[in-house]
């Protein structure tokens, strides 16, 4: 398998940010459609309602199909997402469409900053130069009704 060389997936959708990015979830379809067209696998994850950050992660791990311990605990979460390339052995770019977070960011912020931290510091780790086949290109796309940069 050919890996591919790392690209911003806000640049190719023209978001703001690195790694996590804020979207206006009326555009979702468009922004799968052109991730998908970049070589992403979409997952989607969806918790709209959700007010407690377990609850969230447990969501975020079962849709990227993480052991369960990694929608019980942080470490387990950090750990699985660093060894992405098991549970995704062909898909090298991997989208996380997190739709209605913001519910959960008002909610618990605390709980929303460490998740987002636990995110973002996979994007960072998963990369390094496309020689590794474990190389894996992971953002995520936080998708929030009427978001306007």
């Amino acid at each position: 398998m050919t890996r591919p060389a790392r690209t911003s997936l806000a640049e190719q959708l023209g978001l703001d940010g690195d790694a996590l990015m804020f979207a206006d979830a009326g555009r979702h379809g468009s922004f799968a459609q052109q991730s998908a067209g970049a070589g992403y696998v979409v997952v989607e994850v969806d918790t709209a309602g959700v007010t407690d950050f377990r609850t969230a992660q447990a969501l975020i791990a079962a849709a990227l199909l993480l052991p369960e311990t990694a929608g019980r605990n942080l470490d387990a979460l950090a750990d699985s997402l660093g060894d992405l390339a098991r549970y995704w052995p062909d898909a090298p770019r991997v989208a996380l469409f997190w739709n209605h977070p913001e519910k959960l960011i008002e909610a618990d912020s605390a709980g929303w900053f460490r998740l987002a931290d636990v995110l973002q510091d996979a994007t960072e780790r998963l990369w390094r130069g496309a020689a590794d086949p474990d190389d894996r290109v992971f953002e995520t796309v936080l998708l929030v009704n009427g978001y306007d940069a």
